[in-house]
């Protein structure tokens, strides 16, 4: 007899969600390294309280093609687990919610085309990297994939009270569908300001990774129940 969703897993399904849970895992990881390990090779004038970590992936910054590898595989990784790990474990219940986190995690995940210049560098300016073609490509793709991460974890925590596996994860969820949108509103503030942008992306970045990676230890451990019964 097939189980409810959320509440076990199908047969045949245990694997693979306990390979997409991993991956989902990973890719949090895989992303995060891109930016925190590259900060190391910056420069005196990179600074990662003023600096966003979009800028790590300008034409200009050392080694460039280490943040972008990360930041692809952390976003093809994001998408793979959503869709093929936790939609089909969220299926009928909300199943948009993962293709958000998927679709939002290949958005960050893009570093094409390469922002011209970093802030920090000499004659770089916010007018000249918007004005360019990688810029706005950034500056659209990132935003509007943090706002979605922002807003998605408040409607998905009311939507996991139904399936028995996932209702613990209701008030994390709820409290992280209250800070994501405050530190969205705070990283706007400080984008229009020019004051401390770099950190308060870092902690909006920071904050819907640490969700994503909840919902992804969840998946693993719904797998190890499923196949103990």
């Amino acid at each position: 007899m097939t189980r409810v969703a959320g509440a076990g897993l199908e047969h045949g399904r245990p694997s693979q969600a306990l390979t997409w849970g991993v991956v989902g895992l990973l890719a949090q990881v895989v992303f995060a390294a891109g930016w925190v390990i590259a900060e190391t090779w910056q420069g005196p004038r990179y600074s990662p309280v003023t600096d966003t970590i979009s800028d790590l992936q300008a034409a200009t910054a050392p080694h460039v093609w280490f943040p972008v590898l990360c930041f692809a595989l952390g976003g093809l990784g994001t998408f793979g687990f959503a869709i093929f790990g936790l939609r089909p474990a969220l299926a009928g219940v909300s199943s948009p919610a993962a293709w958000k986190i998927g679709l939002s995690g290949l958005a960050l995940g893009n570093s094409f085309p390469l922002i011209p210049c970093q802030l920090s560098a000499h004659a770089c300016t916010p007018t000249s990297q918007l004005l360019s073609a990688g810029g706005l490509t950034d500056a659209l793709l990132s935003g509007v994939a943090l706002w979605v991460l922002a807003i998605t974890p408040f409607p998905l925590a009311r939507r996991v009270t139904l399936l028995a596996a996932w209702r613990s994860l209701k008030p994390i969820l709820l409290v992280a569908g209250v800070v994501t949108p405050a530190l969205y509103g705070l990283l706007a503030i400080a984008l229009f300001t020019g004051v401390w942008q770099g950190l308060a992306e870092r902690g909006l970045v920071v904050v819907c990774q640490l969700w994503i990676c909840l919902l992804a230890g969840n998946l693993i451990r719904v797998s190890f129940a499923d196949r103990a019964e």
